[in-house]
């Protein structure tokens, strides 16, 4: 008798889309109700979307303000807008994001680790290698040769611009040299 009941006494996961017998999770214990930290995370924010379905208010979680159901992202979510936005920039800031990204980008556009291009910049004192002038934004653009990839240094925005604009052309930007020059000395 007590072999016909047991298939009906398994103990399944709490979340209703998972099928998991809990017995054979290993290391589980008997108190736990999920066979995962992802089931337990799923049941909750369903849990949380069926509770939020016909509110026409709430409270936020962050400002601690009751506010209109239209200035929540989602009907389940416990922070309104505005105070979302707030914590993600905090966190991004928190999380040294900006270097991240753009560490992201050397990496994927160049090849190049934050650390190399940290290093190109001390070797040319922070300074454009053309013009000499410090830069205006925060960092230096890699200029490289677009052909091949190859990086050649570190300019300032206007310099970076000039090359591109002259189509990576010495003869062009001679012509363009002696054209200024010829120019500036009839205004003299």
């Amino acid at each position: 008798m007590q072999e016909a009941l047991t298939p009906e006494l398994a103990r399944r996961c709490g979340y209703e889309k998972c099928e998991v017998d809990l017995a054979a999770v290993p290391n589980l214990k008997d108190s736990e109700r999920y066979c995962s930290k992802k089931c337990r995370g799923r049941q909750h924010r369903l849990n949380r979307q069926r509770a939020a379905e016909g509110l026409t208010s709430k409270l936020c979680g962050g400002c601690r303000e009751v506010l209109p159901i239209e200035k929540f992202t989602q009907a389940s979510r416990y922070l309104c807008g505005a105070c979302a936005k707030a914590a993600g920039r905090e966190h991004y800031a928190k999380r040294n994001g900006a270097d991240r990204s753009y560490a992201q980008c050397l990496k994927r556009n160049y090849g190049m680790t934050l650390k190399e291009y940290e290093e190109r910049l001390a070797a040319q004192g922070g300074r454009c290698a053309i013009c000499r002038d410090a830069p205006t934004k925060k960092r230096l653009h890699v200029d490289h040769n677009h052909e091949t990839g190859a990086i050649r240094d570190l300019l300032c925005e206007w310099c970076n611009h000039a090359i591109g604009k002259a189509r990576e052309d010495p003869a062009r930007l001679r012509a363009m040299a002696e054209y200024l020059e010829r120019h500036h000395q009839a205004t003299e």
